[in-house]
């Protein structure tokens, strides 16, 4: 019994940690949808406590994008390795010597086309759910993305009003401050007992306006502080989802095309081995890859130079040294490239 790749482990790690992130996700955005209601003032909001659940749900995604990451390459070097071993059937001397836990193989003697078999028939059962895990990933990154923007907006729209109110209130205090010096000069100076009475009490009217326009003032700012620590803490949400469907997007396009690959590879290593293996049933997902693979005129086409393409695009998205290892607790990871508007990530 030939021992294939154990890549289930991995996937099931994936599946896992996007259903925490999106349950992450869906607090944060029902906590922001909390805040940008309008109406009344803001309650006391718990600062520490929402940043820490916002930074986990942060990671989450984070650590999401590594697993994918890891599972796409690791797939490609599965294909790499079967491919040089599939070559060495035929010719010895073919590639350069590897060091993966496949190419430690290579001067042991051929491996069997059997084993190239298994594994990319394991490759091939790995993409279809890494597929349908990106599937199921975009749209719930989509829609969260277009939640959390959603409501952003209201709190920036909330926090513009309340600059509005501030604004409004200091400019009546400016305008106060020229009549409270004229009333406080004309009382000093007016010797008639009934006009410099009624310019004191004028100027005491004046004054207690004034003191109320600060109290109102000092009583806005609070508020408008707290708005503007949620855009702060929602804006980098926003950011973080729009990089997350581009990477979706990144790894989904990589894999469709090393897919292609590894069937077409499949295909060469069962139409050439003399003698023939013998037919095998295989599972659901992989004979729907092959079937559709089979099915599409243009499958296999232009290959190479589609695949350059899928790993150009790749690398920009996934490949930044800091990317290279997971998010740790606390850790804060900056995206490559990362997008200025929603559009630019979704539509692609």
């Amino acid at each position: 019994m030939v021992k294939v790749h154990p890549f289930d482990g991995e996937l099931d790690k994936a599946r896992a940690t996007l259903d925490d992130a999106i349950k992450g996700l869906g607090a944060a955005n029902t906590m922001l949808a909390g805040h940008a209601r309008g109406g009344a003032r803001l309650g006391p909001i718990n600062f520490p406590v929402e940043e820490t659940q916002v930074r986990e749900t942060l990671e989450l995604l984070e650590r999401w994008k590594f697993l994918g990451r890891s599972l796409v390459k690791e797939l490609d070097r599965v294909t790499a390795a079967a491919d040089l071993q599939h070559r060495r059937l035929f010719d010895e001397k073919a590639g350069p010597e590897r060091s993966s836990w496949f190419g430690r193989r290579i001067g042991q003697g051929h491996v069997k086309p059997a084993l190239i078999v298994a594994e990319l028939d394991a490759a091939l059962g790995a993409s279809a759910s890494l597929d349908a895990l990106f599937k199921a990933a975009r749209p719930l990154l989509i829609q969260a993305f277009h939640d959390c923007e959603t409501h952003l907006a209201q709190v920036i729209e909330r926090r513009q009003h309340a600059d509005f109110e501030i604004e409004d209130v200091q400019r009546q205090v400016d305008d106060l401050a020229p009549r409270i010096l004229d009333r406080r000069a004309g009382a000093s100076s007016i010797r008639n007992a009934a006009s410099q009475s009624e310019l004191e009490t004028d100027y005491q009217r004046l004054l207690a306006e004034q003191s109320d326009l600060r109290a109102r003032e000092q009583a806005l700012q609070p508020e408008r502080t707290a708005l503007q620590r949620l855009i702060d803490i929602y804006e980098e949400v926003a950011t973080v989802l729009n990089a997350q469907v581009a990477a979706v997007n990144a790894m989904a396009g990589k894999l469709v095309v090393d897919t292609e690959q590894r069937i077409a590879l499949l295909k060469a290593v069962m139409s050439e081995v003399v003698p023939p293996l013998p037919a095998v049933e295989r599972p659901a997902p992989v004979a729907a890859l092959m079937s559709a693979f089979e099915a599409n005129v243009l499958a296999g086409h232009d290959l190479a130079r589609r695949k350059e393409h899928a790993d150009k695009v790749f690398m920009r998205r996934l490949e930044s040294p800091l990317l290279a290892t997971p998010v740790m607790e606390g850790e804060q990871l900056v995206e490559p490239e990362p997008e200025t508007s929603s559009s630019s990530a979704i539509e692609k």
